[in-house]
């Protein structure tokens, strides 16, 4: 958005930008409720499946949870390059945990399983491997990854995996190929849609948020939104962010249901 757009709607700052603090977000009953599946799951030590539709929140729940995470207990490693190769996700694995990486899978393997028993043991620092866009991970590294969490005869946690994917990622487990690591997953965590008031709650809490505490919506242009959207958070931030962009240009200090209209519409 242009200074322009920002001073006629008395905003110092994008409102609906991704670039937001973790104590800003929103936080919902269905993203707390989330949220705290996630804690439960890494103080099980467990094996988690974070799935929902592109947009529906699933980064902002990992970002929330790895702000909150006691540095003194947790290593949190988040890898989001999934449509790669075995050995080049082995190669980030081991940036992230610190170990000088080879061209040898078989060498980074041992080396990956010696430095988390090393956290977990010496350092008393259990790692937690966040994967996003985990419906893009190829079989073969899914199939590499439950023997990778085989620690001492399969009696020992040594890192809490969470897959965090769109919706068919659970699909790939009914493969036969990868039932260990499905009869190993420990929690589903499912990333859920606004609803509608919540809609307009994240919208008013972003436009406050960014310098402006009056309405600029109308309960008509957020009931658009949420019709449109079907309580998307992404693409509700992409709407309402139009829809402003459509009003300043009409010189219009209040967004109408027609300014979203012509933004869907166009």
């Amino acid at each position: 958005m242009t200074q322009k757009l920002l001073s006629f709607f008395n905003l110092h700052r994008h409102p609906f930008t991704k670039e937001i603090n973790e104590k800003e977000l929103v936080l919902f009953d269905s993203f707390n409720e989330s949220v705290d599946h996630v804690k439960m799951l890494i103080e099980m030590h467990g094996i988690g499946v974070l799935t929902g539709k592109s947009g529906s929140g699933k980064s902002c729940i990992i970002r929330k949870i790895i702000s909150e995470l006691n540095p003194g207990l947790y290593k949190p490693i988040y890898i989001c390059h999934t449509s790669v190769s075995l050995l080049e996700f082995y190669y980030h694995l081991a940036l992230s945990l610190g170990i000088e990486p080879t061209m040898r899978k078989a060498k980074m393997f041992k080396e990956i399983k010696e430095r988390i028993i090393q956290l977990n043991g010496s350092h008393k620092v259990h790692p937690v491997l966040f994967i996003d866009e985990a419906h893009q991970l190829r079989n073969e590294i899914l199939v590499e990854l439950r023997l990778l969490l085989n620690f001492e005869i399969d009696s020992f946690h040594g890192m809490t995996v969470l897959l965090c994917g769109q919706e068919h990622l659970t699909m790939k487990f009914g493969l036969s190929a990868l039932e260990s690591l499905a009869n190993s997953i420990t929690m589903s965590i499912t990333a859920e849609n606004l609803k509608e008031e919540e809609t307009i709650t994240y919208i008013e809490k972003r436009i406050s948020d960014s310098g402006n505490s009056s309405p600029i919506f109308t309960k008509n242009a957020y009931s658009f939104i949420h019709q449109t959207t079907g309580g998307n958070l992404r693409i509700i931030g992409n709407i309402a962010s139009a829809a402003m962009i459509k009003a300043f240009n009409l010189q219009s200090h209040t967004v109408e249901a027609d300014h979203v209209k012509m933004v869907i519409s166009r």
